[in-house]
Protein backbone atom coordinates (compact mmCIF):
# COMPACT_ATOMS: atom_id res chain seq x y z
CA UNK A 1 0.00 0.00 0.00
CA UNK A 2 1.40 3.44 -0.90
CA UNK A 3 2.30 5.77 1.92
CA UNK A 4 -0.39 8.42 2.22
CA UNK A 5 -1.41 11.09 4.67
CA UNK A 6 -4.32 13.20 5.89
CA UNK A 7 -5.37 16.36 4.07
CA UNK A 8 -3.74 18.56 6.74
CA UNK A 9 -0.50 16.59 6.54
CA UNK A 10 -0.61 16.81 2.75
CA UNK A 11 -0.78 20.62 2.90
CA UNK A 12 2.27 20.68 5.18
CA UNK A 13 4.18 18.23 3.00
CA UNK A 14 3.31 20.15 -0.17
CA UNK A 15 4.69 23.30 1.40
CA UNK A 16 7.92 21.50 2.28
CA UNK A 17 8.42 19.60 -0.98
CA UNK A 18 10.29 21.80 -3.47
CA UNK A 19 9.26 21.37 -7.06
CA UNK A 20 5.91 19.77 -6.20
CA UNK A 21 2.93 21.75 -7.39
CA UNK A 22 -0.27 20.64 -5.69
CA UNK A 23 -2.90 19.47 -8.19
CA UNK A 24 -0.62 19.75 -11.23
CA UNK A 25 1.21 16.45 -10.72
CA UNK A 26 1.21 13.95 -13.55
CA UNK A 27 0.37 10.34 -12.72
CA UNK A 28 3.39 8.51 -11.38
CA UNK A 29 4.64 11.50 -9.36
CA UNK A 30 5.22 11.25 -5.64
CA UNK A 31 6.48 13.81 -3.17
CA UNK A 32 9.65 13.84 -1.09
CA UNK A 33 10.91 16.07 1.70
CA UNK A 34 14.69 16.11 1.83
CA UNK A 35 16.25 16.16 5.27
CA UNK A 36 19.33 15.15 7.19
CA UNK A 37 19.98 12.99 10.22
CA UNK A 38 21.78 9.77 11.01
CA UNK A 39 19.35 8.47 13.65
CA UNK A 40 16.21 10.57 13.18
CA UNK A 41 14.74 12.71 10.43
CA UNK A 42 15.75 16.37 10.64
CA UNK A 43 14.13 18.71 8.08
CA UNK A 44 16.46 20.84 5.97
CA UNK A 45 15.86 24.46 5.02
CA UNK A 46 17.58 26.23 2.15
CA UNK A 47 20.63 28.11 3.44
CA UNK A 48 20.91 25.98 6.58
CA UNK A 49 24.36 25.00 7.88
CA UNK A 50 24.94 21.24 8.00
CA UNK A 51 27.75 19.35 9.67
CA UNK A 52 29.74 16.96 7.47
CA UNK A 53 30.46 13.57 9.05
CA UNK A 54 33.76 11.73 8.87
CA UNK A 55 33.18 8.25 7.47
CA UNK A 56 34.69 4.99 8.66
CA UNK A 57 36.74 4.68 5.45
CA UNK A 58 38.25 8.16 5.70
CA UNK A 59 35.85 10.09 3.46
CA UNK A 60 33.39 12.83 4.39
CA UNK A 61 29.65 12.76 3.85
CA UNK A 62 26.40 14.52 4.59
CA UNK A 63 23.76 12.41 6.33
CA UNK A 64 20.69 12.56 4.09
CA UNK A 65 17.18 11.41 4.97
CA UNK A 66 13.89 11.46 3.03
CA UNK A 67 10.18 11.52 3.85
CA UNK A 68 7.86 10.51 1.04
CA UNK A 69 4.22 10.57 0.07
CA UNK A 70 2.64 8.41 -2.65
CA UNK A 71 5.45 5.85 -3.01
CA UNK A 72 5.43 2.15 -2.23
CA UNK A 73 7.72 1.44 0.74
CA UNK A 74 9.47 -1.62 -0.71
CA UNK A 75 11.76 -1.94 -3.74
CA UNK A 76 12.77 1.71 -3.62
CA UNK A 77 15.85 3.24 -5.25
CA UNK A 78 17.42 6.37 -3.80
CA UNK A 79 19.83 8.60 -5.67
CA UNK A 80 21.51 11.54 -3.93
CA UNK A 81 23.62 14.07 -5.84
CA UNK A 82 25.72 16.79 -4.21
CA UNK A 83 27.15 19.70 -6.20
CA UNK A 84 28.98 22.84 -5.10
CA UNK A 85 27.05 25.70 -6.72
CA UNK A 86 29.18 27.15 -9.51
CA UNK A 87 31.44 24.07 -9.74
CA UNK A 88 29.78 21.36 -11.87
CA UNK A 89 32.93 19.22 -11.68
CA UNK A 90 32.26 18.76 -7.94
CA UNK A 91 29.12 16.71 -8.63
CA UNK A 92 29.03 13.41 -6.76
CA UNK A 93 26.18 10.90 -7.03
CA UNK A 94 25.48 7.89 -4.84
CA UNK A 95 22.60 5.47 -5.25
CA UNK A 96 21.24 2.29 -3.82
CA UNK A 97 18.17 0.29 -2.82
CA UNK A 98 16.38 1.24 0.38
CA UNK A 99 13.22 0.24 2.20
CA UNK A 100 11.01 3.05 3.42
CA UNK A 101 9.60 2.81 6.95
CA UNK A 102 5.90 3.60 7.20
CA UNK A 103 4.98 6.33 9.68
CA UNK A 104 1.78 6.49 11.74
CA UNK A 105 0.53 9.47 9.72
CA UNK A 106 0.79 7.52 6.43
CA UNK A 107 4.01 9.03 5.11
CA UNK A 108 7.18 6.96 4.72
CA UNK A 109 10.78 7.79 5.56
CA UNK A 110 14.34 6.60 5.23
CA UNK A 111 16.95 7.88 7.65
CA UNK A 112 20.72 8.01 7.30
CA UNK A 113 21.95 7.84 3.70
CA UNK A 114 25.64 8.88 3.58
CA UNK A 115 25.91 11.29 0.62
CA UNK A 116 29.68 11.25 0.02
CA UNK A 117 31.47 14.41 -1.11
CA UNK A 118 34.41 13.80 -3.43
CA UNK A 119 36.35 16.88 -2.29
CA UNK A 120 34.66 18.12 0.89
CA UNK A 121 37.28 20.80 1.61
CA UNK A 122 36.25 22.51 -1.64
CA UNK A 123 32.64 22.72 -0.44
CA UNK A 124 33.43 24.63 2.76
CA UNK A 125 32.49 28.30 2.44
CA UNK A 126 30.26 27.56 -0.57
CA UNK A 127 26.66 26.57 -1.12
CA UNK A 128 26.06 22.87 -1.69
CA UNK A 129 23.09 21.67 -3.75
CA UNK A 130 21.72 18.35 -2.43
CA UNK A 131 19.26 16.60 -4.76
CA UNK A 132 17.40 13.42 -3.85
CA UNK A 133 15.47 11.24 -6.30
CA UNK A 134 13.31 8.40 -4.98
CA UNK A 135 11.86 5.78 -7.36
CA UNK A 136 9.57 2.96 -6.25
CA UNK A 137 8.93 -0.43 -7.86
CA UNK A 138 5.83 0.92 -9.71
CA UNK A 139 7.88 3.64 -11.37
CA UNK A 140 6.55 6.45 -9.18
CA UNK A 141 9.23 9.09 -8.79
CA UNK A 142 9.72 11.94 -6.34
CA UNK A 143 12.46 14.58 -6.38
CA UNK A 144 13.56 17.06 -3.74
CA UNK A 145 16.38 19.56 -3.56
CA UNK A 146 17.94 21.82 -0.93
CA UNK A 147 20.83 24.28 -0.93
CA UNK A 148 22.86 24.08 2.28
CA UNK A 149 26.14 25.40 3.69
CA UNK A 150 28.47 22.59 4.82
CA UNK A 151 30.75 22.90 7.84
CA UNK A 152 33.26 20.56 9.41
CA UNK A 153 35.99 20.20 11.99
CA UNK A 154 38.88 19.38 9.65
CA UNK A 155 41.98 21.33 8.71
CA UNK A 156 42.11 19.88 5.17
CA UNK A 157 42.33 22.48 2.42
CA UNK A 158 40.88 22.56 -1.07
CA UNK A 159 43.35 21.38 -3.71
CA UNK A 160 43.18 24.25 -6.22
CA UNK A 161 39.39 24.50 -6.68
CA UNK A 162 37.34 27.67 -6.31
Amino acid sequence: MPCSTSAAGLVVLLALAPGCAGGDEAPGQGMVELGTGEWRFEPLADGQEVELAHGAQGGWHLWTSVRTLGLEPEGVELEVTTTVIGDPSSETTSRGRIELAELEDGRCEFIGWPAVLREPACAIGHTLRVRGVVLDARGTVATGERQVRPRWGSDETCAGRP
